[in-house]
């Protein structure tokens, strides 16, 4: 069991413990309060994931990382990030949604109907609040930056705490929804860079398919 490991599961049962609290006690009062002194999610849900469109954007990006590196061109860290990036935003964008579909939460908006809970595998654009997907992506991007550019991780860290307090302060997400996305996020992006670690020594000498 490596170290890497052991602190994964350290940090998973910790955020499980938290999100358990959070979920008890502090979400309902913070989204309430948040409420209550004007913050009434005046961006629309449907409004923010077009202004961030984030699967269509991920999407267009690996394409064309995958036609630079078909092209045999070496790619530049920056460049290999990105390609990076990009991956573990869409493997991200698919771990969240069957989340979402699994925990069916309701949103903080729909509190001013007294409606709140979780809905255990319900599908619907009102159960969709758990784990934040915008705070995944967020974190996934981050935590690679992180990794592989060890000199920017205060910048990094203050990144994803600054994205999560953004979404709690808008009631867009409640306060467990943010740190659960978050830790899909980092996980992600540790998964795919111990995954690229892993089978990079086989990878060595290998050649894009030709005449396909």
């Amino acid at each position: 069991m490596t170290q890497t490991f052991k602190a994964w599961l350290v940090a998973f049962f910790t955020t499980a413990a938290f999100v358990f609290v959070s979920v008890r006690w502090f979400d309902r009062p913070i989204a309430g309060i948040l409420y209550s002194t004007g913050a009434r999610q005046r961006i629309p849900i449907e409004l923010a994931d077009r202004i961030f469109s984030i699967p269509s954007l991920a999407a267009v990006l690996f394409v064309m990382c995958g036609l630079v590196a078909i092209i045999e061109r070496r790619p530049s860290k920056i460049e290999a990030t990105v390609a990076v990036c990009t991956i573990g935003t869409l493997v991200t964008t698919v771990i969240k949604d069957q989340l979402k579909f699994v925990f069916g939460r309701t949103w903080p908006f729909l509190l001013r109907n007294d409606v709140y809970g979780f809905s255990f595998f319900q599908s619907g654009k009102f159960f969709e609040s758990f784990p934040s997907g915008h705070a995944s992506v967020a974190a996934v991007i981050l935590s690679v930056v992180w990794f592989l550019f060890p000199t920017k991780r205060i910048l990094c860290a203050i990144g994803i705490v600054a994205v999560d307090l953004g979404l709690v302060g808008l009631n867009l997400h409640f306060l467990s929804d943010v740190v659960a996305g978050s830790f899909v996020g980092i996980s992600t992006g540790l998964f795919i860079l111990a995954l690229w670690k892993a089978i990079e020594p086989m990878m060595q000498g290998a050649r894009a398919p030709s005449g396909c």
